[in-house]
């Protein structure tokens, strides 16, 4: 390396530039940035306030209630379930009637698509229209589409109506009902508390009849969806036993008619032919009473079984139709677009300050 590569001149030594920025600088900053904020944040404010303004108002209603927790069957068994633990046998793990639809799957029962559907259809009162229609054609009513809208979208699905898809058994819905169950599962909502074990349902509409209304049709829903699932198994077995019975009933009296019928007409015969005879057609009568007997008791047995399996939900909270609005919140918009506009035009004069320098 030569000497004059090692001893260069003072002033070339860095040509960068080094900024030292104080709190002084930083008000002075803001002191010129005073007018693009205070017009950035007044722009900002009237969007705001045309966004929040223009957005319909929501209410939203809600009912709590205590679901009651199936217990397994194995718990019922008293000692034998103590006497099988202490020989390793887990009873309640072997089966029993343990509820699968279990309370903290409560809410994912109310977004379903046939859930949607269901209550879709579900007539409700409208403050505004002044009328009763279904959701489906009061939601319509509401989100009736711009010109502007209509403009930019495509050409909507021509396919009428619920159907299935072939030899699949598939669900296929149309454009517009998509939209809706959408429209609907976005709307109604549940949350469970495993803490406190309390369900909450709530659905938010523009109006507040139809809030309330929804929730109530909602909880009916879920209560029969929960009703026929524990209870199906118990209904289909007191259907069964009912025909049963009846055929049983009509065995029954064919054997009291046909030993009463062998009895007066051979009143005063001694033969042993005879006696074996009526011994036969007393025990065929016998054989159905007992078994038209057998058979009744367990169809009352299950029409109790039905009636134990039906769950009951505790209202703790009935739905209500909401006296004040819960969206939307349009002092927080404003005093948030406000804020978002004071800071546009403070990065807009900062973008143009270090452009300058």
């Amino acid at each position: 390396m030569s000497v004059t590569e090692q001893h260069r001149p003072i002033g070339h030594e860095d040509d960068d530039v080094v900024f030292t920025l104080t709190l002084a600088d930083i008000l002075a900053f803001l002191k010129r940035s005073r007018r693009a904020m205070l017009i950035g944040a007044l722009i900002g404010g009237l969007l705001g306030a045309l966004y929040a303004f223009n957005k319909p108002n929501e209410y939203t209603s809600q009912v709590t209630l205590l679901p009651e927790i199936q217990a397994k069957s194995g718990g019922n068994m008293g000692g034998l379930s103590s006497l099988a633990g202490l020989a390793g046998i887990d009873i309640n793990s072997l089966g029993g009637n343990a509820d699968a639809v279990r309370p903290e799957l409560y809410p994912t029962v109310l977004q379903s698509v046939p859930f949607a559907l269901a209550v879709a259809k579900q007539p409700v009162y409208s403050k505004e229209f002044k009328k009763t229609q279904s959701l489906e054609a009061y939601l319509e009513a509401k989100n009736e589409p711009s010109w502007f809208s209509r403009l930019l979208s495509s050409s909507a699905d021509s396919t009428a109506g619920l159907s299935f898809g072939p030899n699949t058994g598939a669900l296929r819905l149309t454009k517009q009902q998509d939209e809706l169950t959408k429209t609907i599962l976005a709307r109604v909502t549940g949350a469970y508390d495993k803490k406190s074990g309390v369900l909450t349902i709530s659905a938010t509409m523009p109006d507040p009849v139809v809030a309330a209304a929804t929730t109530q049709q909602t909880l009916a829903y879920l209560t029969d969806y929960v009703t026929g699932y524990r209870t199906e198994k118990a209904r289909m077995e007191v259907d069964f036993l009912t025909k049963q019975v009846a055929a049983a009933k009509q065995r029954y009296q064919q054997a009291e008619y046909a030993l009463s019928a062998y009895r007066d007409q051979n009143r005063s015969v001694y033969l042993n032919t005879a006696k074996i005879e009526e011994q036969r057609i007393q025990a065929e009568f016998i054989l159905a009473q007992d078994l038209y007997n057998a058979l009744s008791k367990q169809s009352e047995m299950a029409k109790i079984k039905v009636q134990q399996d039906t769950p009951v939900f505790k209202i703790l909270e009935p739905a209500q139709i909401p006296l004040k609005k819960s969206a939307p919140k349009r002092t927080v918009i404003i005093l948030i677009a406000t804020i978002l506009g004071l800071f546009v035009g403070l990065i807009v004069v900062g973008l143009r300050t270090f452009r300058s320098v």
